[in-house]
């Protein structure tokens, strides 16, 4: 998921290990835990442009010292420390902050005073904004800060080259003075054994259009549309109690990690779509919103059914070297404003091998699941007839019968699976291969979507018979087996521009028996080999084994770990009833995710349990993480094997789960029916609601 305009994307400055992260949409806010916007990653970030860059409360100049810091929601938090109240002063003054971002970021500064003794108290705030698009942020490239001007009632701090990109601030009540330096001063008199605060609202302003801050001072925080929103999500998916305590941390902090992800398109009310993660991918991308929402349907229908449409309408129209479009390709990402390389002139890059099959993927599945009706499919039919007609077209770009990519435009990503760093498929021997590449998940994705697009062509209308797609779909999977299978135990990672297996070992293939391509008994080999020390690390799965050349435990993509490939693995070995595996995977990962307070990051490092008694965070990923977060739920349906049937009814596939813990997971939707799933003493069952 790194960005196309840089291939060192994965290196980003460092911050604070421990930051509070805020979101909601295109919005999102990270600062460290006392609430400080600081460092060179921290600020207040709408629609891929920095809008505050530095945000600072002090009291009477003094240093405040963090007692408590709090995400009660993925949009809000409350902070608490305490302050010198004055010599010989006891007890001290306490700072409450609490903040809550949508639409900007509204922030109430309440100052209490606990001793006898009435209290005059500085406030001073700091405002200040730079206009850095999250490219440049994320690199680490500084631009001038620029602070507030008096504007109206309030202040705004405006771009010089672009009046139309504007921050917004207000206060209530005034204050008392400005400084020099731009920031905003109180003399707060607070009575003893009372408060007194401050309410700050900041609204970015987009070519001249107004954020929507959806909470203004004069808006009870509860009241406001994005929190009755998020106690609608929460009243609707699924619940789950269990006698084990990881899985119902695990999958409610996911719940609501992917609330807060979610994109409301104004044009398009009813349509949800979901960002990628935070801080850097607040926007919609093809892979990662397709498999978030794959991952999330029997939780939460209504995301696949936004990304499709959504995803649909950008498809791709004519044939663009220099942003990697092609008609009927599906998108990598879409942002705002522009930015270096294919966003230079347009919103949109298409750099990615991938997001075109798992756009059919996605509504074959989203049809078995009850999650699409017919007249959904109909509606898509024409982006998923163009999808299929890409697949088997431009698709394979040297006509070998593969679906492969190579870097058309010079700024664009030289790797477009979803291992997408410049270093991110070596072979054995650590050698970079020449493309065209074909990459063994894509072909598996491929092969699904054949498969998929042949069981909803006719209540879709498709223009290829539901039989033609099935022998295109077995076709491919007689020349994957005779291509890809290395007598080693495993599946190349790619083929080569000539041809050739680029045969390292690594975690891609695991996608591959995901979609189904994989002969039974080659899986189980490959299924076998990793358990092995060098690609299980007793946390997840490494993305390369250790016995590679390249191998790195602190790379992005060479060594190390990131949870939504280890579940796409699980849910692999239990296509192919190894359930042996998955019960073993899905143990490491809860226990991970567990050891970052329920959220598992975007990626770790690839460190052996053996060797280190908690999993190491890579210094730049993201968290929260959409397919990270998602990975959670693809984790649960794993180990019970949830399926629909035939009829359109949820069952289990899985056996009596020998390490399955007790649980009840209570509104699961499947064929438009609400189901229970309960798992006691070994034995799972399904009750319809």
């Amino acid at each position: 998921m790194t960005g196309p305009f840089d291939p060192d994307a994965d290196e980003s400055p460092g911050a604070p290990r421990h930051q509070l992260v805020l979101v909601d949409g295109r919005t999102f806010a990270i600062s460290d835990e006392s609430g400080r916007m600081w460092a060179p990653t921290h600020g207040l970030v709408h629609d891929d442009l920095r809008h505050v860059s530095r945000l600072a409360v002090s009291v009477d100049g003094s240093d405040t010292e963090l007692l408590a810091s709090t995400a009660p929601t993925p949009l809000s938090a409350v902070i608490v420390s305490r302050f010198d109240a004055g010599p010989r002063s006891r007890p001290a003054g306490v700072l409450s902050v609490r903040r809550w971002v949508a639409g900007g970021l509204r922030q109430d500064i309440h100052l209490q005073n606990h001793s006898g003794a009435e209290r005059i108290w500085r406030v001073r705030v700091e405002v200040a904004a730079d206009f850095a698009h999250v490219f440049d942020v994320k690199a680490g490239r500084p631009s001038p800060e620029l602070t507030p001007q008096p504007a109206g009632s309030g202040w705004e701090i405006t771009r010089p080259e672009d009046p139309g990109i504007t921050t917004r601030i207000e206060v209530r009540p005034p204050p008392d003075r400005v400084d020099p330096d731009g920031a905003l001063e109180w003399d707060l008199v607070v009575p003893a054994r009372e408060e007194r605060a401050v309410c700050l609202t900041i609204e970015p302003v987009s070519d001249g259009a107004p954020a929507g801050l959806a909470f203004p001072c004069d808006v009870a925080p509860a009241d406001a549309v994005p929190l009755r929103r998020l106690d609608r999500w929460q009243a609707r998916v699924p619940t789950i109690v269990s006698n084990d305590p990881r899985l119902s941390v695990v999958v409610d902090q996911a719940l609501d990690d992917l609330a807060g992800l979610r994109i409301f398109d104004r044009d398009h009310p009813e349509r949800v779509v979901i960002a990628a993660g935070a801080p850097w991918f607040m926007t919609l991308f093809g892979r990662d919103s397709l498999l978030t929402a794959w991952m999330t349907l029997p939780f939460d229908g209504s995301l696949a059914r936004g990304v499709l449409r959504t995803l649909a309408e950008l498809q791709g129209t004519v044939d663009d070297p220099t942003t990697d479009e092609q008609p009927g390709k599906i998108l990598h990402e879409l942002r705002r404003h522009g930015a270096a390389g294919p966003f230079s002139k347009r919103e949109r890059y298409f750099g990615t091998v991938d997001a075109t099959p798992l756009f059919v993927m996605l509504a074959a599945e989203a049809r078995r699941w009850g999650a699409l009706s017919d007249a959904d499919l109909r509606e898509l039919a024409p982006a998923l007839d163009e999808a299929v007609t890409w697949l088997l077209g431009d698709g394979d770009s040297n006509g070998d019968g593969f679906v492969d990519y190579w870097r058309r435009g010079p700024e664009g990503l030289s790797n477009q699976g979803w291992k997408d760093s410049w270093d991110g498929i070596t072979s054995a021997d650590g050698a970079l291969p020449t493309g065209p590449i074909a990459l063994v998940e894509a072909q598996g994705y491929a092969y699904a979507a054949l498969v998929g697009a042949a069981e909803i062509a006719d209540q879709a209308r498709l223009h290829r018979a539901p039989a033609e797609l099935r022998d295109r779909a077995d076709a491919l999977r007689g020349r994957f087996e005779d291509r890809f299978w290395d007598e080693r135990g495993w599946y190349a990672l790619a083929l080569d521009g000539a041809g050739r297996p680029v045969d390292s070992l690594t975690t891609n293939p695991g996608h591959a028996l995901w979609s189904g391509i994989a002969d039974p008994a080659r899986a189980d080999r490959y299924l076998d080999r990793l358990m092995d020390d060098d690609m299980w690390t007793g946390w997840g799965l490494r993305t390369l084994a250790s016995t590679m050349a390249a191998y790195d435990p602190l790379s992005y993509h060479n060594g190390s770990v990131w949870p939504h490939d280890t579940a796409i693995c699980a849910a692999g070995a239990a296509r192919y009833g190894r359930w042996d595996v998955v019960e073993r995977v899905v143990d490491g990962a809860l226990d991970a995710a567990t050891r970052f307070r329920g959220r598992p990051p975007e990626l770790f490092a690839g460190l052996a349990r053996r060797d280190s008694p908690v999993p190491v965070a890579y210094p730049s990923s993201c968290s929260p993480q959409a397919w990270a977060s998602a990975s959670v739920l693809l984790l649960v349906r794993a180990l019970l094997g949830l399926e629909p049937d035939e009829s359109g009814a949820l069952r289990a596939s899985a056996p009596s789960p020998a390490r399955a813990p007790d649980l009840r997971i209570s509104g699961i939707a499947c064929g438009g029916q609400g189901h229970t799933v309960v798992v006691h003493d070994g034995t799972i069952s399904v009750i319809s609601e």
